[in-house]
């Protein structure tokens, strides 16, 4: 359908546009793991999960368990940081890091959706997790709907937020199948990280975050320098790299999906525009309802308090 094809201000063609300014390759300006993770170490528990190290931080307690998944570049701070006002709801909150970020690990073979799906629950169950609700940010909730989809007797139901759901197609199906989406990450995050002594990490995320401003504190909390080093580079990149794939997996399962979909979107998003992605996933999606939130860009999670709040009562009391 014509909503599902993603414009030229999308993921891919978004880092073409903006990283044809830079030449280097993406890993000569990582940084040590040691300076990147001094200020800013593991908030919660690592644990041995399927032969890799595995962190995530929990709190609270209740009926039920929320499970929160971040999207690319960042970590679980993020998400602890953007719940910081939310009501607990009378639940435990799991945060958790995907494969490669923050304190969590990954090899270099391949790590698509699915497999950081298993690994994510592979660590929610050694700490008895049950009765899920999964909230999943950007390429987060590709994860969320992959373990949706392959372990639907775990999930109660999902919320999607400025989530990257539906399969490339159009131009950017072009740019991915060309390898230019591979060329375009190396160009913009070897600028990034280049330029980051003067000011580039916090352009890149206060582009992230329009119209709304960075919250007071955020870059510090979530340790910005995390993302700089060479193997959570290499890990975005891995992410990118099988994306397509990945989302023409999730797509294949949609429309047999039973359980409740929240998905929110802000309007002003501009790495992934709201049509192409959230408004043709809730055509998919049997049991979705869409929340478009006016005046907000990618990082919705951090503005919608009050909508998340409602879409994880809507989940637990659906029947």
């Amino acid at each position: 359908m014509a909503s599902s094809i993603i414009s030229r201000r999308n993921f891919g063609l978004g880092l073409i546009a903006h990283g044809m300014a830079a030449c280097d390759r993406v890993e000569n300006y990582a940084i040590p793991n040691k300076f990147a993770e001094k200020k800013v170490p593991a908030v919660g528990t690592i644990l041995n999960v399927n032969g890799y190290r595995s962190h995530g931080y929990f709190e609270g307690d209740g009926s039920q368990d929320i499970v929160f998944i971040h999207g690319a570049f960042i970590n679980l701070r993020d998400w602890v940081f953007a719940m910081r006002l939310l009501s607990k709801l009378d639940s435990r909150l799991i945060y958790i890091d995907r494969p490669g970020f923050g304190y969590s690990e990954r090899d270099e073979s391949k790590w698509d959706a699915e497999r950081q799906a298993v690994q994510a629950r592979s660590y929610v169950k050694n700490i008895q997790g049950k009765n899920l609700i999964l909230v999943g940010h950007s390429w987060g909730a590709s994860v969320a709907m992959a373990w949706a989809t392959k372990f639907p007797e775990d999930v109660k139901g999902v919320v999607s937020i400025a989530g990257l759901n539906m399969p490339f197609s159009g131009v950017s199906k072009l740019a991915n199948d060309m390898g230019l989406l591979r060329i375009a990450y190396e160009l913009y995050f070897s600028s990034v990280a280049k330029r980051a002594e003067s000011g580039s990490i916090e352009k890149f995320a206060a582009r992230m975050f329009q119209p709304q401003d960075i919250p007071t504190g955020y870059l510090d909390y979530v340790g910005s320098d995390l993302s700089r080093r060479r193997s959570t580079i290499k890990a975005n990149k891995g992410d990118l790299l099988v994306a397509s794939q990945a989302l023409k997996q999730n797509f294949a399962s949609y429309g047999r999906i039973e359980m409740p979909v929240e998905i929110i979107h802000g309007k002003e998003d501009i790495l992934l525009p709201f049509k192409s992605q959230a408004v043709a996933f809730n055509e998919v999606i049997p049991n979705s309802r869409l929340h478009i939130l006016p005046n907000v860009g990618h990082m919705a999670h951090h503005f919608a308090f009050k909508e998340l709040s409602n879409s994880i009562r809507y989940i637990r009391n659906f029947s």
